[in-house]
């Protein structure tokens, strides 16, 4: 048997989702312990992956919820299918349209795809392998290191401007800074992970790449934020950012939240040399599972208090 906790952990369906599907649905129904607390069992847990796997899809709950674990399968299984097909149409459009030096064509594309999803969907989806994809192909020789950077520069002018459309500069929500350390230019990864966290509206400050630790330093003591969050994706990661890495954890206020994600984050995870207070998220998924339950916390504390 499985606890609440537990079972949010595996499915990535969040405490509150999780009870208002299991009262308005009857998705699962979990026994109690002699303490009233909800326990699953393996099969909840299998059904409640399902669900949340169709929920992701953009299936709403309250068309899903009655059926058998066979069509929920069906139904994800036929999904994907179809969408890795709109997948490898949408990507050949993309490659096709780089190498025509068409990058009309190309905002076009990444636009149209970002009206019609959400924001994980669009970063995890489209811009990720979009990006990874032309990243390949210029290894392989098949693009221009020029048309690699054009490609680089539509996908960072896009989310830049979607974050600067709808970023919240007040709110109760927790703030959350984007960096990456000295040495590390790679920034999608807090570029994609400061889309999600806007859309979620928490104040952010983009701070950017190769930033020295004690310049971050300097900027979290001002900004105060709840969160910093870093990539670090060079593998292995080079000297200076590790030892920055290690002094950031010790020098930053015990409430500030350190969150991690990259190659070379996994590395010093992996061989634990990762500081205690790094949390490494290891996906966009990862991330936005991670930011809603922060969210949940916040909201349950602004909560009115009911004597």
């Amino acid at each position: 048997m499985y606890t609440i906790k537990t079972v949010t952990s595996l499915t990535g369906i969040n405490t509150e989702t999780l009870r208002a599907w299991e009262r308005r649905y009857g998705t699962v129904i979990p026994v109690r312990d002699d303490k009233g607390r909800r326990l699953y069992t393996q099969q909840d847990i299998e059904r409640l992956t399902l669900l949340s796997n169709a929920t992701q899809q953009g299936f709403t709950i309250s068309k899903i919820a009655e059926m058998s674990n066979a069509e929920l399968q069906e139904l994800v299984s036929s999904h994907q299918e179809t969408r890795s097909n709109h997948n490898d149409l949408f990507f050949t459009q993309i490659i096709d349209a780089l190498l025509n030096y068409r990058m009309d064509q190309c905002e076009e594309l990444l636009r149209r795809a970002l009206v019609a999803m959400e924001p994980l969907a669009y970063a995890r989806d489209v811009l990720l392998p979009t990006l990874q994809n032309a990243g390949n192909l210029w290894h392989e020789g098949k693009l221009s290191i020029a048309q690699e950077h054009m490609l680089s520069a539509c996908v960072k002018r896009i989310v830049l401007s979607l974050v600067n459309s709808m970023h919240p500069f007040t709110g109760p929500n927790p703030g959350i800074m984007f960096a990456t350390l000295s040495g590390e230019d790679h920034e999608f990864g807090i570029l994609l992970t400061c889309m999600l966290a806007v859309s979620q509206r928490c104040p952010c400050f983009y701070i950017g790449p190769d930033i020295p630790g004690e310049e971050l330093l300097k900027a979290s003591i001002q900004l105060k934020p709840a969160v910093i969050v870093l990539s670090c994706v060079t593998f292995p990661p080079l000297n200076e950012t590790v030892v920055e890495l290690n002094q950031l954890a010790k020098s930053t206020a015990d409430e500030t939240q350190l969150w991690i994600g990259g190659a070379g984050a996994q590395f010093l995870c992996d061989r634990n040399e990762l500081d205690k207070k790094f949390i490494y998220t290891p996906s966009l998924d990862a991330f936005n599972d991670r930011l809603a339950r922060l969210l949940n916390v916040q909201r349950a504390r602004n909560a009115p208090q009911h004597l």
